[in-house]
């Protein structure tokens, strides 16, 4: 279909811009953002992503406050209307590129509102390629970048109004394909039968330190904690400039909160540039549950993101999430298993620099650290 983006000199492949490279169902081009405020009144979460294959785009704007986490998630039909980045009463304005942003969640039903000015105050770095075959049947082939910034303006949820300033502001941009989105993956052959294929562990943090030093860490363990994927960046100044070191030999502990999966702390050590990393994270508050953002089955038909599920879709709720064993849905809608992912933001120390860091701690599988039991 061609649109007012055909127009501009950025075509990657020979049709219209409306158009993927692969025609793999899973490909996204995905947002998030999040703040944080230092004094831990609340958190607002908001992310959006484009299913070109699937002719849809949705998003989701949460608010953390009080133990409640308040959703709203929309989703409609991408085409024609391509050139807009929002669905019902959500929109992301790009003012500037890498720069300078304006998100915004209307008045709705819900009672979930927002009016973010989200401005960059470290340059955007690219985390190493993600691609990942099993059994010979391609799993994912993404790439992202992150970047950190300060968030002013205001959130509302649950009757109460936030005034925003100066909060403690990340994003993350991905395209290409993983599993998880635009419905089910492809099949694949039969797991191994001593295990190693599942992914039961994913632990990972986007960081800034008050010096300056910014930069991005995940691990995925399988079934057996052998890792499967270990990777990401660590960015310092050098003078006038900024030098990327790439991480590696990085190892991840998380001492849990006693009889539960909820890490009392997230502590890894890597070396990036011939250099040793301490990095030690205690999580601030409670956290964002992945189901309110519509990950893992979250929308009401428990389709999953990016599935097509009509047009013009706003749904939302309100979680109580004091108790991170016992999510309950205070609507009645949905039930949670006993392990859920969650995301944390952190008070971090990097080799004993302090800073902030948002974080994701994912336990979805058997382990043997962390749940030999399966």
């Amino acid at each position: 279909m061609l649109s007012e983006f055909d127009d501009y000199p950025f075509h990657q492949i020979a049709d219209h811009f409306d158009t993927a490279g692969t025609g793999d169902h899973r490909f996204f081009d995905r947002y998030w953002w999040v703040a944080y405020d230092r004094e831990n009144r609340a958190q607002v979460n908001t992310g959006l992503g484009v299913y070109k294959n699937m002719n849809v785009l949705d998003g989701f704007g949460t608010v953390l406050l009080g133990g409640r986490q308040h959703n709203v998630r929309t989703s409609r039909a991408w085409r024609p209307n391509v050139g807009r980045i929002g669905a019902g009463p959500l929109d992301y304005i790009i003012k500037e590129g890498l720069k300078s942003f304006r998100l915004l969640l209307e008045p709705n039903e819900f009672g979930v509102a927002f009016d973010l000015a989200w401005e960059a105050v470290l340059p955007a770095f690219d985390e190493p390629h993600h691609r990942r075959q099993v059994g010979g049947v391609l799993h994912e082939d993404y790439r992202r970048y992150y970047q950190f910034g300060k968030v002013n303006g205001w959130a509302e949820a649950g009757g109460e109004r936030i005034e925003i300033k100066d909060w403690f502001g990340f994003r993350d941009r991905s395209f290409g394909v993983r599993p998880g989105v635009g419905g089910p993956p492809p099949p694949t052959p039969p797991a191994p039968a001593t295990g190693g294929r599942e992914t039961a562990l994913i632990s990972g943090m986007a960081f800034a330190c008050e010096d300056g030093t910014h930069g991005s860490l995940q691990i995925q363990e399988d079934d057996t904690g052998r890792v499967v994927y270990s990777g990401g960046k660590v960015i310092r100044r050098e003078g006038d400039n900024w030098r990327e070191a790439t991480i590696d030999r990085a190892e991840v502990d998380i001492p849990l909160r006693p009889g539960t999966l909820r890490p009392a702390a997230l502590n890894f050590d890597f070396t990036a540039g011939g250099e040793r990393y301490e990095l030690r994270g205690t999580p601030l508050s409670d956290g964002f549950v992945y189901q309110g953002y519509g990950y893992f089955n979250g929308y009401r038909d428990q389709k999953g993101l990016g599935a097509w599920r009509g047009d013009g879709i706003v749904e939302g709720e309100t979680y109580d999430v004091s108790d991170q064993a016992n999510v309950r849905d205070l609507s009645g809608h949905v039930t949670f298993p006993a392990v859920l992912p969650h995301e944390y933001p952190l008070a971090i120390t990097l080799n004993g620099v302090p800073g902030m860091a948002d974080s994701m701690v994912g336990f979805t599988g058997p382990h043997p650290r962390y749940r030999p039991q399966g």
